[in-house]
């Protein structure tokens, strides 16, 4: 089925003869705008949704697809004979009503971004809105069947103008999460995190965009910033324009924006916000100073972001006991730990088949593989999250392992799923030790040797309790047992 659908979208993002027809309305528009002047601008920059600071569309879609699915479900129940009251046909009615209302913003709305859109996006955003106007049409349609009392042909009408909604709304929903249309193109890297030389100043002109790069470790990519020089001031943002990726470095300078050359998004150059859309979300923001001659550059981090930075290390509370405390510290523990689960491996790897030695080997590494997520997320994970970024992506990857090991578990020892599966949930561990044991137990060596240790003596603790407990056991022991019954 998915791939019959992508074979109908690829037709359509294939089918160059769409391309007059979505041009000439495209200019119809701009010129409409252009000869309107100052007011159609306001008016652009509010249907794309600027102030708001989001596309104002995917929120308007949501009041004709609300109240047309109501009517629709009314009509359902009332065409089986599960609801009888003329209550109920006069809200279908009104639902309809309403429906046709939201449908015209929402096409005003959509018709504002899309004539940004160009090729592939261009041609499939034309289909999108001639679907969308047809269900709005077969809406009106049942309305005005209704209202002459032919109550039977207005229900078939809305239940058809339903369906033609649905594919409407999967070309929108394939114009968004497949083509990217309309979400943030913007490099959101936190590099550099602190202030890196890039550039000499006496090699940027005045008003004259200058692009410059860093290096994004953690994603072995380039970082574009784009340097403007203007009034005596470095201006510094994202050289990739948030709205559909242009380069701002090839744009121009304008009343104090940055212009971008591919659909006229305009950034105010001392805040990084959107002066003018399409564009609705400002671009990544860097502090500038010169120093010795050089222009040196920071990224200023956004509200929200989890970024350890030496400002973030400085201002972090120190608790814990002493140091020289005779304990283990929390990576020698959990290292350790890592070391056994791996001996766990290589053991119930290399038994073949289903033996009682194996189930119980195969027993023991679900329960401290179990032991070992609980462990973490409880007292290791939250202790380093003011020092360390990778405690998320270390919550998604125990998501993974716990899923592999149900998994797992479900097929009978020694079969071949069984023996495929028992690799994967191998790998997945080894991917998940090492990537912490490169990095997170690296960055926990921020904390101070107090904290380390004790934290280690947490970490042993709740070990010794999540094993010697009768609770405990008993219930990890009914878990297992359920996933293997399953």
């Amino acid at each position: 089925m998915g791939k019959m659908i992508d074979a109908a979208i690829g037709r359509i993002e294939a089918a160059e003869g769409l391309d007059r027809p979505g041009y000439t309305l495209g200019k119809a528009i701009s010129r409409t705008g252009q000869v309107a002047g100052r007011p159609s601008k306001r008016l652009a920059n509010a249907l794309h949704g600027r102030p708001y600071g989001h596309p104002i569309h995917p929120i308007a879609v949501t009041v004709p697809v609300g109240t047309w699915t109501l009517a629709f479900g009314l009509d359902l129940l009332a065409a089986v004979g599960l609801l009888r009251d003329r209550g109920a046909s006069r809200a279908a009615d009104l639902a309809l009503k309403a429906g046709a209302a939201g449908a015209a913003v929402a096409i005003a709305t959509g018709l504002a971004d899309w004539q940004h859109l160009n090729g592939r996006d261009r041609r499939v955003g034309l289909v999108h809105g001639t679907v969308n106007t047809a269900a709005l049409g077969l809406n009106l349609l049942s309305v005005a069947l209704r209202g002459r009392g032919r109550v039977a042909a207005g229900r078939w009408a809305s239940g058809a103008a339903f369906a033609v909604m649905g594919v409407g709304g999967y070309l929108g929903g394939h114009l968004v999460y497949r083509r990217r249309a309309a979400v943030d193109h913007a490099d959101r890297s936190p590099e550099p995190r602190e202030f890196k030389p890039v550039l000499p100043l006496s090699e940027l002109r005045d008003k004259v965009p200058h692009r410059v790069g860093v290096w994004d470790e953690a994603a072995r990519q380039e970082i574009g910033i784009v340097l403007v020089k203007q009034g005596g001031r470095v201006h510094a943002m994202g050289a990739r324009c948030s709205h559909a990726g242009g380069p701002l470095d090839q744009g121009w300078v304008l009343d104090g924006t940055l212009v971008c050359p591919w659909h006229g998004s305009r950034y105010d150059l001392a805040t990084g916000q959107p002066a003018s859309g399409p564009s609705t979300c400002p671009q990544p923001r860097y502090v500038a100073r010169v120093q010795d001659g050089t222009v040196e550059v920071k990224r200023e981090q956004e509200p929200g972001d989890h970024v350890v930075t030496s400002d973030t290390l400085a201002g972090r509370p120190r608790h814990g006991i002493g140091d020289g405390v005779p304990h283990r510290t929390a990576t020698e523990v959990l290292g350790e730990h890592h070391e056994m689960l791996r001996r766990l491996f290589g053991r119930t790897l290399a038994l073949p088949g289903d033996t009682a030695q194996r189930h119980e080997l195969m027993r023991t590494l679900a329960a401290e593989l179990d032991i070992h997520e609980a462990i973490e997320d409880a007292i290791f994970y939250p202790a380093v999250q003011a020092v360390s970024e990778d405690v998320d992506i270390a919550y998604a990857e125990h998501g993974v392992l716990a899923d592999l090991l149900a998994a797992t578990v479900k097929f009978p020892l020694g079969s071949a799923e069984f023996e495929e599966h028992l690799r994967a949930l191998h790998a997945s561990f080894l991917h998940h030790a090492g990537s912490e044991e490169r990095s997170m137990f690296v960055e926990a060596g921020r904390l101070s040797d107090g904290e380390l240790r004790a934290l280690g003596h947490k970490l042993e603790t709740m070990l010794d309790n999540e094993r010697t407990s009768r609770f405990r056991r008993a219930f990890r022991e009914l878990k297992i047992s359920l996933l293997e019954g399953v």
